[in-house]
This record gives C-alpha cells, structure tokens and sequence, in this order.
C-alpha cells in the first residue's frame, strides 16, 4: 500500500514536471510561428525595396525619348541619316513596353504611382508609327519629311517634364520602400532577439527540471529500493520464524495426535460415551488441520531455500489421477462433494516425481471439494495432446474474480475469507502447488468466471514414445 501510494505521488509530480516544461516549449512554438510568418512578409518587402529596375528602365525610357527627339532635329537638319531614326524609335518603344509588363509593372502597381504618362506616351507612339515609317521611305520628298518631323515632335512635346516626374515619384517610392525595409529589419532582428530570449531561457527551465527530476527519480529509486529490502526482510523473517515455529511444533503436533488416536480407540473400548469421542474427533480433525498448516509452512520454506527434493521417474499420469482422488474421496464425503474421473485412454508417462504431482492434484482436488455445494459434482479430467498430458479440475463453486486470479498463486493469499468458515486454510497450498509444477518443468494456470465455477489445470511433457 505504501509503495503504491509512494509511486501515485512520483507520478503527480512528474506529470507536473512534464507540464511545467511544455508550456514554455508550446509558447515559444507559438512566438516562432508568428516569427515566421512576420519574416515571410518582411522578406517580400525587401524584395519589393530591392528591386531598382523600375527607377533604372524609367530613366533609361527617359533618356531614349530624349536620344529619339533628338535624332529627329538632326535628321530635319540633315546632320543626320534616315536610317538612324528607327532604331532609335524601335529601343524607346522597346523601353514603353517593359514598364508596362511582368513584375515591373506589379512592381510599379505596389509603389501606389500613377503610370498615366506611360499608357499616354504608347498611344502617342502607336500614333506616330506610321509617320516614321514615312519617313524612312526614300521615295519621300525632302519637304514631306520635314513636315511630319515636325508633327512628331508636336506630339511627343511634354512627355520629357512628365516622365521627368513619373522618374522622381518612382525613386520616391523606391526610397520609401527601403525605409520601410530598414525599420521591418530592425523590427524582425529585435524579434529574433526575443525568440533567443526565449529558447535560451526555456532551455535553462528545461535543464533545471530535468536536473530536478533526475534528482527526484534517484530519490524515488532509493526509497523504492529501501521499501524493497525492507519488504523482502519482513517476508524472509516472517518465513524464517514461521519455519521454525513449524519444525518446532511438527514433533509434539505428531506425538499429540498419536496420543489423540490411542485414547479415542481406548475410549471407545471402555464406554460409550458420545460427547467425549465427539470432543476427541474435533481435537484429532483440528490437530490434523495444523499439523497441515505446519506442513505447508515446510514446505513453502523448502521452496523459497531451494531445497525440494525432486525424484524423477517414469510415471502413468493416469494412474497419478486416479490416486489422488481416492486419496481425497474420505474428505469429500464429509463435505457431501463427490468426484467424476476421466482419464486418457491411452498412457499418459512421463518422466516427472510422482509424489510431486500427486501433492498438486490433492491440494486442487482439497480447494475444489470446499468450494463446491453439498451434493454437486468436481470433474477431473486428464488428456494429452502433442506431448503434452492436461489434468483439469473443475468446481461448480462461486469462481474466482479476475481481480483475485492476478494474486492467486502467492504466498498466503485466501480466495474469498470467510466463504469457508469451516474449511480454512493457510494460504500456501496453491502457491507451493506453481512452485513444485514450475520445478517439475510444467505449467499450472486457471481459468474462472465469477459465479460459474473454476477450473485449474496443470500441463507436464509426456515420454516420448
């Protein structure tokens, strides 16, 4: 009971420890899950402030409108060549067209600026396309040419003060944009610092708690330890003196019998006086009682030292069971309890201690005649099967709880005290009987439902053939 209570308070206060750490491990996860995901949208935001090609192709489109007018000039003044004028077209257009595709214009669309000035400035070169593919025609007059010069020129007039400006909102925004990324970047350090914070801290709680509980466990060791050994004493002294007291009262057990049968048998011969061979009979059943009781203690003793004497031989197992229960059939009579026998057909040898065996089934066949209703019936039954011989006894008695078939088989445990008044034991029989099976090298079990009878059974390795 006290080991139990001992582990339950072991238990509470590991869970407690358990819990203790994963707290602080659950709300650093949580901080490092929002870390993560602030990090995600800090580095699209430095991607976004990284990119400098917005800027770069406006004022490169700014610098080819530019390089376009003025190849116009110097074309209508004849310092230049007809054929400089289209390249000159074709890479500005060029220009107008990657502001307004792909991730230069997501780009553009995050920096919030108004890119009128670009769709306005595509139009007007949709518009003067065909002008200048007039005049890069040789058939054109020279007048012809100088007349739509100055036509492009009117219409492109302006565009050069508003890309100027488009160019300067665009740096604006671009600077704005690393701005914000220097404070996100000293926002997401300073977060970074708070998570290290965090798991160093959690890792020292952690370090301490299981420095704490590995100093508990010791604890818990050494006091389980010590319950151990002061279990194992009481019982090895409780043994020793029980095993003295019995070889002490063995000797004048026997003489006080003997002298209990003699003066019955003189009783009897002298008078007929009832009450006195009552008397007699109930001090020679009780005598007999303890001098068992004694016999047990014995022999359980014997069993805990290892010094049972086994002798091995070739024995029928049939012949083992029908011994047995002649042996008992005097004792189930008194109890109003008789047996039904049924053995293998064939021989059932086996090279085991007869004695041994025999010492078994009377104990089962003792436990199952208590058990059992005045006028019912205890099965023995004895089969073989692959080598194995099976010998079942089986009562009709109030069974076993699963609870109590746990603990069955040790030492001075009582399957329901007090259900037989009249018949109790000491404890050890079915104890010694698991000892002395297990010796012999067989197997010894039981199988009960509460309220409908029990049945125990022992298996023993048959010769073979």
């Amino acid at each position: 009971m006290a080991t139990k209570e001992h582990r339950c308070r072991v238990t509470y206060r590991s869970l407690l420890l358990r819990a203790i750490i994963l707290l602080p491990l659950c709300g650093a996860v949580a901080f490092g899950v929002r870390l993560v995901s602030k990090l995600g949208i800090e580095v699209q935001n430095i991607q976004t402030a990284e990119q400098s090609e917005p800027v770069w192709i406006a004022s490169q489109l700014q610098y080819e409108l530019l390089r376009f007018e003025n190849t116009l000039g110097r074309v209508a003044l004849g310092y230049d060549d007809i054929s400089e004028l289209m390249p000159r077209f074709d890479v500005a257009w060029s220009r107008i067209n990657v502001l307004q595709e792909g991730k230069l214009l997501r780009l553009m669309s995050e920096y919030d600026v108004d890119q009128a000035v670009v769709i306005e400035l595509e139009l007007a070169f949709t518009t003067i396309e065909p002008s200048i593919e007039n005049i890069s025609s040789l058939e054109t007059s020279q007048a012809v040419r100088l007349q739509e010069i100055e036509q492009i020129i009117m219409a492109l007039d302006g565009y050069d003060m508003r890309l100027r400006e488009f160019l300067m909102a665009l740096a604006q925004s671009n600077n704005e944009a690393m701005a914000n990324f220097r404070t996100g970047l000293l926002y997401l350090s300073s977060l970074i610092a708070y998570l290290g914070a965090i798991l160093v801290s959690v890792f020292v709680i952690i370090i301490a708690l299981v420095l704490l509980e590995l100093r508990s466990s010791k604890k818990t060791s050494n006091a389980m330890r010590l319950l151990a050994q002061e279990a194992t004493s009481a019982s090895q002294m409780k043994m020793n003196f029980m095993s003295v007291v019995s070889h002490e009262l063995r000797t004048p057990m026997t003489s006080i019998l003997g002298g209990l049968a003699l003066l019955k048998v003189r009783v009897e011969k002298t008078t007929q006086d009832a009450p006195t061979l009552k008397l007699l009979e109930v001090a020679r059943r009780n005598g007999d009682r303890l001098l068992m009781l004694v016999n047990d203690i014995i022999d359980a003793q014997a069993l805990t030292e290892g010094k049972v004497t086994i002798n091995r031989n070739a024995v029928d197992l049939n012949d083992v069971v029908n011994t047995a229960v002649e042996n008992c059939c005097a004792y189930a009579e008194k109890l109003g309890v008789s047996y039904q026998v049924t053995t293998s057909s064939d021989k059932m040898v086996a090279y085991t201690d007869g004695a041994r065996v025999s010492q078994v089934l009377v104990n089962l066949l003792s436990n199952a005649a208590k058990f059992t209703a005045t006028g019912d019936v205890v099965q023995i039954k004895a089969t073989q099967l692959k080598g194995v011989a099976r010998v079942e006894v089986t009562d009709h008695g109030i069974g076993i709880s699963e609870e109590e078939q746990k603990n069955i088989f040790t030492p001075f445990h009582q399957t329901n005290p007090g259900s037989t008044a009249g018949n109790k034991s000491s404890g050890l029989g079915l104890s010694i009987s698991k000892q002395l099976i297990n010796l012999l090298g067989g197997r010894m079990g039981v199988h009960s439902i509460e309220g409908n009878g029990t049945t125990f059974w022992i298996e023993l390795e048959l010769m073979a053939r």
